[in-house]
């Protein structure tokens, strides 16, 4: 099933393109034509491919206290809202469920804020995806012995405290001295928050292409860098990795770009000598509502 939508002749609009009773639409067929997870995570990914970058194109809505950028977009996507997208589609076959179930998996226990939403990777997204029951890591299983890990202690509280009005999204027509108060509040909710130490597992660089085909089709790959002290995170882009005829790819946003293809093992070559060492990647596979 999943060879068949990758040899497909024609590929159908993007979500990008279209409206959301369109979308709505081409959601629902896409459930009835794929009933297995893995085939509906590629079939419905496949419709995010041209998609432009944003960096940040999604926040709290119209109400938002920091971020009014909207709470659901197909028009944009950066590499976490594409995957996130991708995720809540392809569990939800009907689009207002689906975009509920977004905000699950965006926001810690579902509650929409700036305070909860899953900023962080190491500490936030992962970690609080896997207790939501939305991935499962499946690092160590495909690394065998070969796995590696990282620590990372992410300062939040530091990230927080440097927020300025320039970070404000939404806010152009409100005053300045409300914007400043705004800028006080939003540093105040970080000053309380104590250090985290992150781990994670992962497979290493020199092992990606040897150990690509045994990669489950449809995991979230998380790209992983060395923890240096001057940088805030080790999780620096995240991407779809997908089983094809060819041969294993990467399927992301790029920054700057659009959502696009790229094999896997080109890819991560282009790493090899980054100045900022990338080690690995880390992998979960998606889950978390019944599916066939």
């Amino acid at each position: 099933m999943i060879l068949a939508i990758f040899a497909a002749a024609a590929v159908a609009a993007g979500f990008h393109r279209l409206d959301e009773p369109k979308i709505a639409s081409e959601l629902a067929a896409i459930h009835a034509a794929h009933p297995g997870l893995e085939a509906r995570i590629a079939a419905v990914s496949e419709r995010f491919l041209g998609t432009p970058y944003k960096l940040g194109p999604l926040g709290e809505g119209e109400t938002g206290e920091f971020d009014r950028d909207p709470l659901v977009t197909f028009a944009q996507a950066d590499c976490t809202t594409f995957v996130e997208q991708v995720m809540a589609l392809a569990l939800e076959p009907e689009l207002e469920k689906a975009k509920a179930l977004l905000q699950r998996i965006r926001y810690r226990d579902g509650k929409v804020s700036y305070e909860t939403r899953n900023h962080f990777p190491e500490t936030d997204w992962i970690p609080n995806n896997m207790e939501a029951g939305f991935l499962s890591d499946v690092t160590v299983k495909v690394a065998d012995r070969k796995v590696q890990w990282v620590f990372k202690t992410i300062r939040k509280r530091e990230w927080y405290v440097a927020k300025s009005t320039a970070d404000l999204e939404g806010f152009s027509d409100e005053p300045e001295a409300q914007r400043v108060a705004r800028v006080e509040r939003w540093r105040e909710r970080g000053r309380e928050i104590n250090d985290v130490v992150a781990r994670l597992p992962y497979v290493p660089l020199e092992h990606l292409a040897e150990l690509g085909p045994a990669i489950p089709s449809g995991a979230v790959g998380s790209v992983i860098r060395a923890d240096l002290p001057d940088r805030p995170v080790v999780v620096t882009h995240q991407v779809l990795v997908l089983q094809t005829p060819g041969g294993p790819i990467v399927r992301h946003a790029a920054y700057g770009k659009q959502v696009q293809d790229e094999p896997l093992d080109a890819y991560f070559a282009k790493f090899k000598d980054a100045k900022w060492r990338v080690l690995g990647l880390n992998l979960t596979t998606i889950g978390g509502l019944k599916t066939p």
